[in-house]
């Protein structure tokens, strides 16, 4: 399977600003719950066009994420058709390969793919998404001492993308499906991501 996906990402999580997670640290809780929503700008699959549609995913994981053993629930927008669902599918599992799959392998049970409403929305230096009624999730991206733009991790040792992150904290953070959790004032990261396989 061929693909190239770029696009807009964000993600939000249950430990204290910064995440140690992505330098292979244990969650400040007990455990990490996170919240990944990315909105495609522009992507395809094996001649399947994704542009304009959104993912979601959420992830319970114990406080050494790389102890593996993840529990994760896939949300894919309501307005995809068949083969357009099947493709987000396949990129945003890991299943097609690409970044994606160096992360699958941590994954010990998938609770879940649904298709749903995804109401993703960039808002000057903020992003928020509503997952229908499941959950929702709104990030403010944080100032640098020198005031000129937020504080970037680059190349960290764990992430769900390879581009720097920008560090930012959530205003809201709540999920309940097959688990639950939520929170406010927590780690948040945004950046631009791209994929291909």
């Amino acid at each position: 399977m061929g693909f190239s996906v770029r696009g807009d990402y964000f993600e939000a999580c249950t430990c204290d600003v910064s995440c140690p997670c992505i330098f292979l640290g244990p969650a400040t809780k007990e455990a990490c719950d996170v919240f990944f929503a990315w909105h495609v700008e522009e992507g395809d699959m094996d001649g399947v066009d994704v542009s304009g549609l959104n993912v979601a995913l959420a992830a319970h994981t114990p406080k050494q994420m790389t102890d593996g053993n993840w529990t994760v629930a896939l949300y894919i927008d309501e307005r995809a058709s068949e083969e357009q669902g099947g493709a987000l599918a396949a990129i945003f599992s890991g299943q097609a390969g690409g970044h994606l799959a160096n992360v699958a392998p941590l994954i010990g049970n998938v609770a879940g793919v649904t298709r749903t409403s995804i109401d993703f929305a960039t808002e000057g230096n903020g992003r928020r998404v509503r997952v229908g009624d499941i959950g929702a999730m709104a990030i403010e991206q944080l100032v640098g001492m020198d005031g000129s733009g937020p504080p970037v991790i680059t190349n960290p040792m764990l992430g769900a993308v390879t581009q720097p992150v920008r560090q930012a904290r959530s205003s809201e953070l709540r999920y309940a499906d097959t688990w639950s959790f939520s929170a406010d004032g927590t780690n948040g990261f945004i950046t631009e991501f791209s994929y291909a396989g």
